[in-house]
């Protein structure tokens, strides 16, 4: 049964993960790929489709950025704000295909120009929503992120007419699921991850896998939507001396997960390591059959508030440096 407080969302939302590689300094033509994808997806039924981190402007080594300037024209000149020109340009479509599409981009600040974000635009019918911005930027030596943009400030969830989102960006959600507990917590029950991850020993296994687990752990729906591909860029994944780069490719492997009650965990689609398309079927009636035997969001906010609490004055005595 749905609880009453999603009883006026739809019940059944088409999503699409893409494995997708931007055209490298070419943001027109990137888009173009993008507007085709959009509407491949729409001709096969979906409401919502996601593109990976930074799939506005491709993930290319820069080396000015690796030499740690606190300027850089190129990613200057790819940045837009949002709204901007091509968040304008997916929202046309979005109007037209009557589809949700997130998209990872470099973000500028709309009052501090001079200021960059990893983020990722959500953008529906009914208008631009806003962004996520990424949290957990990488280092020098192993990447240059966090010289090229700040972290965001929030953790913010979007009003759909499937329910409110949850969308996050790569490092956020593979190394922090406190992240994705604090959507699920506001009311998520999709959460969008948008990421950049390379290929590595392991590394099929653990996104799939870990796509899956946010989604158990939370009793929500999941999907990674990640970059084929490879710039030779630099990458903190090799063996050995993590101190040298390596080449790096992108893995692919989107994958789009969730309970299926009576289980826990199931993968609905994945990718895999070449250009693709993966679409799956969610239910929210199936989703909440698992809420009405292990209703998690109200214990915490009824018999579990202590316990609550306690979780909260942990991590604030963390934050002090305890």
């Amino acid at each position: 049964m749905i609880p009453e407080r999603y009883a006026n969302y739809d019940k059944i939302v088409t999503v699409a993960a893409t494995n997708f590689a931007a055209v490298p300094g070419d943001k027109a033509a990137t888009l173009d790929k993008m507007e085709a994808n959009i509407r491949e997806a729409a001709s096969q039924g979906v409401d919502l489709i996601a593109f990976p981190e930074e799939a506005l402007i491709g993930i290319e080594h820069c080396a000015i950025c690796h030499r740690g300037a606190a300027h850089c024209d190129s990613h200057h000149e790819m940045a837009e704000t949002v709204p901007g020109p091509s968040s304008e340009r997916i929202l046309e479509l979005a109007k037209e295909l009557d589809i949700y599409v997130v998209f990872g981009l470099a973000e500028r600040d709309a009052e501090r120009p001079e200021v960059l974000y990893n983020a990722a635009a959500v953008v529906g019918p009914e208008g631009i929503q806003g962004t996520y911005r990424k949290l957990h930027l990488g280092s020098l030596p192993w990447v240059s992120e966090g010289v090229t943009f700040e972290p965001g400030t929030s953790i913010p969830i979007f009003e759909t007419r499937f329910g409110p989102i949850g969308v996050i960006i790569c490092y956020d959600f593979w190394f922090n699921p406190e992240l994705t507990r604090l959507m699920a917590l506001k009311g998520a029950r999709l959460i969008v991850n948008c990421c950049g991850t390379f290929s590595g020993p392991g590394k099929r296994d653990y996104m799939v896998r870990t796509t899956a687990t946010r989604a158990q752990e939370n009793l929500c729906y999941t999907m990674s939507s990640n970059h084929v591909g490879g710039p030779d860029a630099t990458s903190s994944y090799g063996a050995g001396n993590v101190d040298k780069p390596r080449a790096a490719n992108f893995l692919g492997h989107s994958t789009i997960a969730g309970p299926s009650f009576p289980s826990f965990s199931e993968v609905y689609a994945e990718a895999g390591d070449g250009e693709q398309l993966v679409t799956a079927t969610l239910s929210f009636e199936k989703l909440h059959r698992w809420e009405s035997i292990f209703p998690w969001r109200d214990w915490r906010a009824t018999h579990q508030t202590g316990t609550s609490q306690l979780i909260a004055d942990e991590f604030q005595k963390l934050v002090k440096g305890a």
